[in-house]
């Protein structure tokens, strides 16, 4: 008997923590899943603005225009980083707004 429990209770209860403990592992799982294919989408659509960016820099005239050259270049990579951030399809132009801009004082300070 633990703690008091009938002797058909145990089980059950038992049954019912180590049920509830697995789900508990599959949804961390998850999370980490998913976090590592946002951290992968970040970082294609990244090298995508910088490798664009840097292959403009033997005749780049303008480098905002270059900047925005790369950001058209790239903007599969950044739909698909949308989408996956964003799958209920909301109006999310902040989150690219500040990866745009984090991106553009990045390249322009080199």
């Amino acid at each position: 008997m633990i703690m008091g429990m009938p002797r058909l209770a145990a089980p059950a209860f038992s049954i019912v923590v180590l049920s509830l403990a697995a789900s508990c592992s599959q949804i961390a799982q998850k999370e980490d899943d998913s976090k590592a294919v946002a951290r992968q989408l970040t970082d294609a659509y990244y090298s995508c603005v910088r490798t664009s960016f840097a292959s403009q820099r033997p005749t780049m005239v303008d480098r905002n225009m270059a900047v925005d050259q790369a950001f058209a270049v790239c903007q599969t990579e950044e739909s698909k980083l949308e989408a996956f951030e964003n799958p209920q399809h909301l109006d999310d132009s902040a989150g690219n707004s500040r990866r745009r801009s984090a991106l553009k004082e990045e390249l322009l300070r080199r």
